[in-house]
Formats: structure tokens, C-alpha cells, sequence
């Protein structure tokens, strides 16, 4: 399944996400997203990015191009384009809630099992750019909801000197 567009909002009556995409193939998949599933999304994708760049760079190296690509790809995302509903719907009309994720690296592709409440998963394979815009539009949804769980940043290490001498007055 090849995804061609996302679509979220946050509802506030509900306090979730409901997060659609739509695929090369004409269907539809609209789930709810919880906080904590949201979270789950954003940081174990940034964690498998980071490893994933780790392999071929020393780890601050590789957290740091991890948030650079995706700054990069925030500035770029186009969230004005109108979303196209297609024709169908394997899940049914209404959104299914998210209620358990499962995210693995396959190569250059990244796999998320969406885990239903309906006992059934959705399976997604993406590359590494496209999950980025997904992740992209989900921080952005967190930050509409003040969830408080959007990107991390690594901690920067400052040196600061300690006074030479204790001035009292």
C-alpha cells in the first residue's frame, strides 16, 4: 500500500486525533489517536531514525541530522493542499481507535502496525521521508492539543566556567 496523502485534526470534544491517509490504490484509513499513542509515533519513530543514522555515524552526529531532516522537512510540508476523500473504505466509515503500536526498521523502510480496538491491525510501510511528513503533521496536531509530547531535542552540553571569585555585599 503506497500512502499519497495525510489528514489529521484534533478533536477537542474528544481530545484525540483523528488521523486519516489516503493510498496510491483509492482507499482510506481513519483512525483515533490517543496522547500516548501520538507520543509513541513521534518518539519511536525519532529513535529509529537516529539508530538508523548511528550506523554510519557517531551518535551526536546522528541525532543531529535527525532533527535537522526533520526541520527540513517541516518547512517543506504542504498542509494547505486539500485532502482528496477516495472512493474506499476497508474500514468501515468511522475512525477506529489506535489502541497499541508496533514500529521496526526494514531497510529503508519503516513498518508501523496500527493495533485496533477491534482486535485488527493496519499495517503501513513507508520510507523514511514520508513517515517524516507523517510525523511532521502529528507534532503538529500534539502542539494544536498541548499535549506537550512533539519532537525532542537533544540536551545540549554547555561549558560554563565558575566564578574565579565570591563577591559579597
Amino acid at each position: 500500500m503506497s500512502i499519497k496523502q495525510f489528514n489529521g485534526e484534533w478533536v477537542a470534544r474528544e481530545d484525540r486525533v483523528l488521523f486519516r491517509f489516503n493510498t496510491s490504490q483509492d482507499q482510506e484509513f481513519s483512525f483515533w489517536l490517543t496522547r500516548f499513542v501520538v507520543k509513541s509515533l513521534i518518539q519511536g519513530s525519532q529513535q529509529l531514525a537516529v539508530q538508523t543514522l548511528e550506523k554510519k555515524h557517531p551518535p551526536q552526529v546522528a541525532q543531529a541530522m535527525q532533527e535537522f531532516q526533520q526541520q527540513a522537512v517541516a518547512q517543506r510540508a504542504n498542509f494547505q493542499e486539500t485532502y482528496q476523500a477516495p472512493s474506499q473504505k476497508p474500514l468501515g466509515n468511522e475512525p477506529l481507535l489506535v489502541t497499541g503500536l508496533v514500529i521496526n526498521q526494514n531497510g529503508d523502510q519503516t513498518s508501523i502496525e496500527f493495533q485496533l480496538i477491534t482486535q485488527k491491525s493496519v499495517n503501513v510501510q513507508m520510507n523514511q521521508s514520508v513517515l517524516q511528513v507523517m510525523i511532521t503533521l502529528l507534532n503538529k496536531l500534539q502542539e494544536v492539543a498541548q499535549w506537550g509530547v512533539g519532537f525532542e531535542s537533544a540536551p545540549v552540553a554547555l561549558d560554563v566556567a565558575a566564578p574565579t571569585q565570591t563577591l559579597m555585599h
